[in-house]
């Protein structure tokens, strides 16, 4: 928690044992802070600061309201309850103050204290009071650890109040079994919301034809059921949306992505039958991210300033029921993408036929400049054919190396120095070599989980660590 710009004396200190006083802020600096530029009287806040303390004083009392208020909204979700109940007025300016609700801070009873009620139970009554308890806005609500085990209808009550008290950032990562579905259709007419993300809910295409987060840039839907009807109507009545990620949603086969002029990242994680990734006319999209089977036909146009794909899944580990293994090579990439400087690949090294696949996919992005490989080998099914990668870039993929600038390479074979050095004896050997392009040999070593912030954060999201495949 960050320190209190103000000294504050609680009530019981004695004048004797008091530290030396703390000059307090001038009218002036308090009215050009920019947190309380709109208070009515500045002057008056530094009154009550610099009045001389007695014992008998309660100086918290004395602060102003705009200063309370901003107290509180440093505190985390515990602290903040616990501070309220010292003082009416405390209570009164925690209301006052956008409430900020995490369940990562609140205290939980441990399992057998409280024999009748089990911990993720005694969480969500926690939750629910405290919607219920302030009138709002609220600043965020953030839940990864609450379970409700079925009990959709208090889920779904929740959604409403976050609806009618002007939500701005909901985040809702759950275990599978949260809420069984719960119908989230009420946040997305909330136009204050600025961040959503679902996770095992339900959009109808009613609700989501009414959907009007007109301020809404980032949205995630995880494990969450939607129409492709529905999906539209969503893009549609979200048009400053600069983010949009589907992790593994259901009720799609077609991912169709148009005239989202503001998107910026889209990341698709699918299984199951996919057959379509389409994105048009999307004039600022600068990175396709997320584990894309060549299986589904991936289509791009009207994004001029697309710079980073991947992973194209090339070698599919396993097929569920009624998919379909790719036949071809980039099945729906029937057009070059030249914007594309950085592009990652996941294919099985010893699959000469996956290889072959590889070598025809590279076609499509002529203008590569980064390439990053990763292997979905292990070293016994491998070591048969350790040299794979580097024969097919020598012989098949003289690699447009004039552009190319930089090659990462993941394997667990990376960690055999004699696969290392034979595939570094390859490329010496290849074209690459007088064109100076580097080629790194990486482990496979533990990633940080994805999130948008990460990403963004990176001129290159496959250069820092972060799991984009696994995701």
């Amino acid at each position: 928690m960050e320190a209190p710009k103000y000294p504050i004396n609680h009530h019981g200190t004695t004048a004797s044992t008091a530290p030396a006083a703390t000059p307090a802020p001038s009218p002036l600096s308090l009215s050009l802070n920019p947190r309380y530029r709109g208070a009515a009287n500045a002057g008056e806040m530094a009154g009550a600061l610099a009045r001389p303390r007695n014992a008998s004083d309660d100086r918290i009392n004395e602060l102003p309201e705009v200063l309370l208020s901003d107290i509180l909204s440093r505190l985390g979700t515990a602290e903040a309850a616990r501070t309220v109940v010292l003082s009416t007025r405390l209570h009164d300016a925690w209301l006052a103050t956008p409430l900020r609700l995490d369940d990562l801070e609140l205290p939980v009873p441990a399992r057998g204290k409280v024999p009748s009620i089990e911990p993720w139970t005694a969480r969500a009554d926690v939750v629910t009071r405290a919607l219920a308890s302030h009138p709002g806005p609220v600043a965020l609500f953030r839940l990864s650890r609450t379970s409700f085990r079925g009990r959709v209808p208090a889920a779904e009550a929740w959604f409403r109040k976050l609806a009618a008290k002007r939500a701005r950032e909901v985040s809702l990562c759950f275990s599978p079994e949260w809420c069984h579905d719960a119908l989230a259709d009420p946040l997305l007419g909330c136009p204050t919301l600025q961040v959503l993300a679902l996770g095992k809910c339900h959009l109808s295409d009613a609700g989501a034809s009414a959907a009007a987060a007109a301020a809404l840039t980032e949205l995630t839907l995880s494990e969450t059921c939607i129409s492709e009807a529905a999906l539209q109507s969503v893009l549609s009545g979200c048009p400053a949306l600069r983010s949009l990620v589907l992790k593994h949603v259901h009720g799609l086969q077609r991912i169709r992505v148009s005239s989202c002029r503001s998107l910026v990242l889209l990341g698709v994680w699918h299984y199951k039958q996919l057959d379509e990734i389409t994105v048009e006319d999307a004039p600022c999209l600068e990175r396709l991210l997320g584990n894309m089977r060549l299986n589904a036909a991936i289509t791009v146009t009207g994004a001029p300033k697309l710079t980073a794909f991947g992973y194209a899944v090339v070698s599919i580990p396993h097929l569920f029921h009624g998919e379909r293994a790719p036949q071809g090579v980039n099945k729906g990439l029937r057009a070059p993408i030249h914007s594309v400087k950085i592009l990652a690949i996941s294919v099985k090294f010893s699959s000469k036929k996956d290889m072959e696949k590889v070598m025809s996919l590279l076609d499509s992005f002529p203008c590569l400049e980064t390439l990053h490989f990763q292997s979905s080998d292990y070293r016994s099914g491998a070591d048969k054919d350790c040299t794979t990668v580097s024969d097919y870039i020598q012989k098949r993929y003289p690699i447009r190396a004039h552009v190319l600038q930089f090659m990462r390479i993941q394997s667990e074979m990376c960690d055999i120095p004699k696969w290392v050095t034979e595939q570094q004896n390859l490329l010496s050997q290849s074209n690459m070599a007088s064109l100076e392009a580097e080629v790194v040999f990486e482990g496979m070593k533990q990633r940080k989980d994805f999130t948008i912030e990460g990403v963004n954060a990176l001129s290159d999201p496959f250069d820092g660590g972060i799991n984009i495949l696994g995701h």
